[in-house]
């Protein structure tokens, strides 16, 4: 991706529509606009091919924000971030399609990958220093988007709804292991 948006950007410089002082930020952002895009059309494509949109679109809903907020591991490449992305979306997916779980141990299991998550707190990563007021910031998001979860999923126990409150359940899970990897790698206090 990196290649492709160096030559998008020199594309444009030579095309005169920006200067060589602001290169460095073009490159970038195409850089991140490719690395999004490929990875929200690889997304729908595997909703798609199992005809899971709108879990796919729930799975999104809770993971993005809660691993904006709370951090955790971090790949070194974004093609290894790419493919470890498509294997927890997928895999996750497919459990939905093709394993039950009852409610109540659905709902089990995510009020204690939430605890934990909360237990362990925000992963800052090396490469992205996070100040106190910042990390304040981060937890009070984190806080948020844990009670939409939770009405969510007392929502879903109520209803009974076992393929929403199992696929929160999973996403919980992928969430607190890769908090908890990431705890473990950078070594936070």
């Amino acid at each position: 991706m990196e290649h492709l948006a160096k030559k998008l950007t020199e594309y444009i410089l030579k095309k005169g529509i920006i200067t060589e002082e602001s290169f460095e930020i073009y490159q970038y952002g195409f850089q991140c606009f490719l690395e999004l895009s490929a990875s929200t059309i690889c997304s729908i494509v595997i909703a798609l091919f199992l005809g899971m949109i709108s879990e796919c679109i729930f799975f999104f809903l809770l993971f993005i924000p809660m691993r904006s907020f709370g951090g955790g591991l971090h790949m070194k490449t974004y093609f290894a971030c790419f493919i470890g992305s498509c294997l927890i979306l997928s895999a996750t997916l497919l459990a939905v399609k093709y394993v039950t779980m009852p409610v109540p141990i659905a709902f089990a299991l995510y009020i204690f990958t939430a605890i934990m998550i909360l237990f362990i707190g925000p992963v800052d990563h090396p490469n992205r220093e996070v100040d106190a007021n910042d990390n304040l910031t981060f937890v009070k998001r984190t806080h948020f988007t844990m009670l939409i979860s939770l009405i969510l999923a007392l929502f879903f126990v109520f209803t009974r709804n076992t393929r929403y409150m199992f696929l929160q359940a999973i996403v919980f899970t992928f969430i607190f292991i890769t908090s908890l990897i990431g705890r473990l790698i950078y070594k936070h206090p």
